[in-house]
Formats: structure tokens, C-alpha cells, sequence
């Protein structure tokens, strides 16, 4: 799969970061589809089991991100749950409160692809003063969740992340906290899928 095959690529033709990361699932990808589906805040959440990640839910972020934007802690499904999985094009797939983060549905092929985009992840990125300056964080990115056959019984999950950035200031300071962040919440997320679908 070349850089240039991403299915979101008319979101974001250039972007300033190219993250992709895959997982073997012992599974065909329609018994994964479901999961894949149901992802969201509230919804059946991101499939991160770790504690550190119940540790910035609870006492991290709501320190750091507006009142209105902050959220309550709930432990992931851990079954599927059948009124998240009518998902249809330009559905808002919540990552927070409402009002607050969340991803339009723009691309979507049954037991193959759930393609993201959303702009409203950039406000909570800095301190608050900082939206007051010239330096304030916008942007974009589009995350895809990819599904393909690699046996009979098997298929691969790539998770793939592409954004764009402003100003090259931010982004110089983004880079490495979403390279170090990013990178630990992607694979926890194919993890938590990997585990989920092989024990069902």
C-alpha cells in the first residue's frame, strides 16, 4: 500500500504528518467490521485498555481542556453493540462532549473502509491564551481504518493518519508530542481490536 493509494487523499493532499500502522487479526474482516463501527465517546470508545489511559481521561485532560469540552471516563466495550452500527456517510462520530471534538463520516465501504476528517480536534491542542495570538493551532486530518484479506481466515486493520498543520510553528512543537502520543494510542487501538474480535 503506497502513500499515494490513501483514501483521503482529496482531505488532505499534502500533509505535514503521514502516520500508518497495522495489525494481523485473526478474523475475516467482515466479523471485524462491527467493532470498527461502533468506535467513538460514548459510543463503544477507542479500545484503549491501558491504565495510563484511564489516567489521562480522568485526571489529565480535564485540567486542560475548556469546561464545556471536558468529558466523563467510560471504560471501553467490550461486546458489539448493535445501536452504533447503522453508520452512514456524513455521520459526526463524537471524540468528546457534545459541542466539542468530533469526526464527519466522509468515506465508508462495508467490511472495507471508515475514512474520518475533522478540524475541531485543533482547539484543545494549546492553552487556552494561546487562541488569543497569531500562533493559534488549526488544521485538518483525515484517519482511515483500512481492512484487507491476507488468508482465508485472516485479514490485516491499518489505521492511517494524515494532517495538515498551521502554523510551522505549531507544528514544530506538534510533531514530536503527536509522534510520542499518537504512536501509543494507534497501536493500543488495533490492540484493543485484535483482542476484542479474536475472543468473540
Amino acid at each position: 500500500m503506497d502513500h499515494e493509494s490513501f483514501p483521503g487523499r482529496a482531505f488532505i493532499p499534502e500533509p505535514d504528518i503521514d502516520r500508518r500502522f497495522e495489525i494481523e487479526i485473526r478474523a475475516k474482516p467482515a466479523e471485524v467490521w462491527p467493532w470498527i463501527k461502533q468506535m467513538g465517546y460514548h459510543r463503544a470508545g477507542w479500545y484503549v485498555d491501558t491504565w495510563w489511559d484511564r489516567l489521562l481521561q480522568r485526571y489529565f485532560w480535564p485540567n486542560v481542556v475548556p469546561r464545556e469540552a471536558r468529558g466523563t471516563y467510560e471504560s471501553p466495550a467490550a461486546r458489539i453493540l448493535p445501536e452504533y452500527q447503522n453508520v452512514v456517510l456524513g455521520d459526526v462520530i463524537p471524540d468528546g462532549p457534545p459541542g466539542s471534538a468530533y469526526y464527519e463520516v466522509v468515506g465508508i465501504e462495508e467490511d472495507r473502509l471508515l475514512l474520518l476528517f475533522a478540524t475541531s480536534h485543533f482547539k484543545y491542542m494549546a492553552p487556552q491564551w494561546v487562541y488569543r495570538t497569531r500562533w493559534a493551532p488549526h488544521g485538518a486530518f483525515a484517519w482511515a481504518f483500512i481492512l484487507s484479506d491476507v488468508s482465508p481466515d485472516r485479514c490485516r486493520l491499518t489505521t492511517w493518519w494524515r494532517a495538515r498543520v498551521h502554523s510551522k510553528l505549531v507544528l514544530t512543537v506538534l510533531r514530536p508530542l503527536l509522534a510520542l502520543v499518537d504512536g501509543a494510542y494507534q497501536r493500543q487501538i488495533l490492540q484493543g481490536i485484535k483482542r476484542r474480535v479474536e475472543a468473540a
